[in-house]
C-alpha cells in the first residue's frame, strides 16, 4: 500500500512540475501552484504519501482553472477527467483489458486494486495472485494511468484521495449503484457513477473462475 502511494504521489508531483512550466513566472497562479508544489514535495520527502497527493491535487486544480479560462484544456492532458475503477483483477483475461480501455474514453485511469483480505471476506477464498503482484501487473498495462492497493478497512478513502471526476463500474459489478451513490454523496465525494450495461465481448475465458475452471479441467485430463 505504502509503494503504491509513494509511486501515485510521485506522479502527481512530476505532472505538476511539467504543467508549472507552462505557467509565466511571477504570476499570482504560478506562486500558488508552485507553494502547493514544495508542500507536496516537503511531505513526500517526510515519507507522508497521502497528504503529498492531496497538496498536489490542490495544485492541480488550480492549474485546471487556468488552463480552462485561458481556452487550453485541450491541449493539456491533466483536463481529462479522472476515472476510478475498482476490482481485484487476478488472472488478467480480455475483459479486463476491454474494460480499462472503455475506462480510458472517459480520461485518465485509476485502478484501485482490492485487498487480499477484502476478497476473502467477499468471496470467500483468496485472489489467485497476491496484491503486490497483481498491483505490478496493472499498473504495467497501457491504459492504466495510476494503480494503487485499496485500504483493507474502507473502501471509500483512496477515492476520496484521488477525487475522481468519474466512477466506472463493470457490467458484472454486484455492489448497489444508488447505494454507491449515497455513500459517495454523505462523504462528499462529488464523482458521478457510471455503470457498464453489457460486457463487450464474449471470450472462451472472460472470467477468473472460468480460467480456474479451465485450469482444474486441464490438470484432472493429464492426471488420468
Amino acid at each position: 500500500m505504502q509503494d503504491s502511494l509513494k509511486n501515485l504521489a510521485a506522479k502527481y508531483i512530476s505532472n505538476v512540475e511539467g504543467a508549472l512550466k507552462s505557467v509565466a513566472h511571477g504570476t499570482r497562479i504560478y506562486a500558488a501552484v508552485n507553494n502547493y508544489l514544495a508542500d507536496a514535495k516537503h511531505y513526500y520527502a517526510r515519507g507522508d504519501y497521502t497528504v503529498s497527493i492531496v497538496c498536489a491535487t490542490y495544485a492541480e486544480g488550480l492549474l485546471d482553472g487556468h488552463f480552462l479560462l485561458e481556452g487550453r484544456e485541450k491541449a493539456w492532458e491533466w483536463s481529462a477527467k479522472k476515472v476510478v475503477v475498482v476490482g481485484t483483477f487476478d488472472l488478467i483475461h480480455p475483459g479486463h483489458i476491454d474494460f480499462l480501455w472503455e475506462a480510458k474514453k472517459y480520461g485518465r485511469v485509476y485502478v484501485i486494486l482490492a485487498r487480499d483480505v477484502n476478497v476473502v471476506r467477499a468471496k470467500g477464498r483468496p485472489p489467485i495472485v497476491p496484491e503486490e503482484q497483481r498491483l505490478k501487473v496493472v499498473e504495467s498495462l497501457k491504459p492504466v494511468d495510476y494503480a494503487i492497493l485499496g485500504d483493507e478497512k474502507d473502501f471509500l478513502k483512496p477515492i476520496e484521495t484521488i477525487g475522481p471526476d468519474i466512477i466506472l463500474l463493470g457490467p458484472d459489478e454486484q455492489y448497489p449503484v444508488d447505494k454507491l451513490r449515497r455513500e459517495l454523496q454523505e462523504r462528499g465525494i462529488r464523482a458521478e457513477v457510471i455503470k457498464l450495461p453489457q460486457r463487450f465481448a464474449d471470450y472462451p475465458l472472460s472470467s477468473t473462475s472460468q480460467i480456474i475452471k479451465r485450469v482444474l479441467d486441464v490438470a484432472k485430463v493429464n492426471q488420468e
